[in-house]
């Protein structure tokens, strides 16, 4: 496939240089900070499942191209479909049915979007998320489903969802609490807040910061390390302490997960949170009652 909205390289392991092993994706809207589109969920599904086949990968590195490294959904690419943006907007010619399509294609972004995050979770290879900048909502979650968080000393990392009229929907819900603690996960989840790189690392959100014209040279010798450790060694490694993180991890989540998001994504708050941030100013929430008040 033609990436537009993202760039896969694997380079050489600078401890043994003729060998190929260390894998970078690199989120490519530097224009956007990086938000995940539509493009950019479906391109990462494609690449995941072409990573899944290579063997010779044996850590992966993830940042993003530009001043961030993500800025989560891009909830102008999401207002159309869901009501919140121009009131003309139509996908295309589906008469009668433009409403009903409407509503299809935006669970099938979530479909697709948890679709790919489950790949990414689940790769053999160590992950390792270099984060060059703000990290918020889904960039915040695809952060956790990594295995190692090091954060420039310019990242500013928050779970923006629930203030934006959505929630986690990625695995955020489940991990940020492993990381963080059941309390301050939900004071980051239900707030908004956005914390500082520091911050991050002092309440374990993230394992190192680093001067920001370093991140990426110290995640790659750190990865060259990894690398360069017995093969099946490192995989069962990996495999074993994931297989006591997941323990709470079940299809029936996943589930409730999606059906939250789907179910969230058709009420009035969630359009007024989009026309809220779109329009920089402060959403004024009303739901479940927008049109007939019993107050």
């Amino acid at each position: 496939m033609n990436y537009q909205t993202i760039s896969w390289q694997v380079l050489p392991n600078p401890l043994r240089p003729d060998e190929k092993t260390i894998g970078v994706i690199t989120l490519n809207r530097p224009d956007f900070l990086n938000a995940v589109d539509v493009r950019m969920r479906v391109e990462l599904d494609i690449l995941l499942d072409e990573i899944r086949h290579q063997s010779h990968v044996r850590v992966i590195i993830v940042t993003g191209a530009g001043r961030g490294f993500s800025a989560g959904g891009d909830l102008k690419s999401e207002a159309g479909p869901l009501g919140a943006g121009e009131e003309d907007f139509d996908m295309g010619n589906f008469g009668p049915y433009k409403e009903l399509a409407h509503y299809f294609f935006n669970d099938l972004r979530h479909s697709v979007l948890q679709r790919c995050f489950r790949k990414l979770e689940d790769l053999e290879a160590i992950t390792i998320a270099a984060i060059n900048g703000p990290a918020v909502g889904i960039g915040l979650e695809l952060c956790t489903l990594c295995d190692l968080r090091f954060a420039s000393d310019r990242a500013k990392l928050g779970e923006v969802a629930v203030p934006a009229g959505f929630l986690p929907e990625s695995g955020g819900a489940r991990n940020l609490p492993k990381l963080v603690g059941v309390g301050k996960a939900l004071e980051l989840i239900l707030t908004g807040k956005i914390i500082d790189a520091a911050e991050a690392e002092r309440i374990g959100l993230v394992e190192r910061v680093i001067p920001h014209e370093k991140l990426m040279e110290e995640a790659m010798t750190f990865a060259a390390q990894v690398a360069a450790n017995p093969y099946l060694s490192v995989r069962y490694a990996k495999q074993l302490v994931k297989h006591y993180w997941n323990t709470n991890r079940t299809e029936e989540g996943w589930g409730r997960e999606l059906d939250a998001i789907k179910e969230i994504t058709r009420t009035k708050d969630c359009q007024e949170g989009i026309r809220a941030f779109l329009g920089k100013r402060k959403a004024e929430y009303r739901g479940p009652y927008y049109d007939n008040s019993p107050f």
